[in-house]
């Protein structure tokens, strides 16, 4: 196989896929009996948090143990869901997959659980086309830190991250690598550039970024 020494490393909610829907119907289905509920405004907020801040945003009437403990058990509820049915990929998200994979090493790097990746990967048929991926879930890291470990174990010279929020941008300036914003996620990053338009454009975009 051909070593690839530029990588591009994709934020997952709200950059390679939307599954808001899918992941409100299964939280929901954890808290009715408990007599809560969580709207799509609220979900959409939550997405691409890690599970310590979501418990603090969407359960800070609850003790910290008892918050992280009833975010965990909404989040346990997601992967299998997910796992079998999948969400919302982007448009073009495949097609321009395949393409980027021909020339870069391509990884994914997002705060959330370890079995929801897993999840997003298969119910997609998208495994073979990731040469890695990180997640806050198995670690415990954040994303700049969990970016960073990417690149190191896979010894990459160069890497653009793409993702969706001021949270996403900053992550990659602490890993000091370039940040391309995907400007039809969750985030409003004004003013921003490089910013991609539509995932087909990332090609284009990415290898302007990443040119010597």
């Amino acid at each position: 196989m051909v070593k690839r020494e530029k990588a591009i490393l994709f934020d997952l909610d709200g950059t390679l896929w939307n599954s808001a829907h899918e992941v409100l119907l299964c939280w929901n289905r954890v808290l009715s009996p408990l007599h809560r509920h969580i709207t799509e405004a609220e979900m959409d907020r939550l997405m691409g948090l890690t599970p310590r801040e979501i418990g603090d945003i969407q359960f800070p009437d609850l003790p910290p143990a008892e918050r992280y403990a009833l975010t965990d058990r909404c989040l346990d509820a997601e992967s299998p869901y997910l796992f079998e049915r999948g969400a919302r990929l982007y448009p073009r998200v495949r097609e321009t997959l395949v393409q980027l994979r021909r020339r870069y090493f391509l990884g994914l790097v997002s705060n959330c659980t370890e079995d929801y990746a897993l999840s997003f990967l298969h119910a997609h048929g998208l495994t073979d086309l990731f040469d890695d991926h990180e997640t806050a879930g198995r670690t415990g890291l954040g994303k700049a830190e969990n970016i960073i470990l990417v690149l190191k174990r896979n010894q990459l010279k160069k890497a653009v991250y793409i993702g969706d929020t001021a949270k996403d941008q900053a992550a990659a300036l602490t890993a000091k690598i370039p940040f391309l914003y995907a400007s039809w996620g969750f985030g409003d990053i004004r003013n921003y550039q490089p910013t991609a338009g539509a995932f087909s454009e990332l090609p284009a975009l990415v290898c302007t970024v990443l040119a010597e």
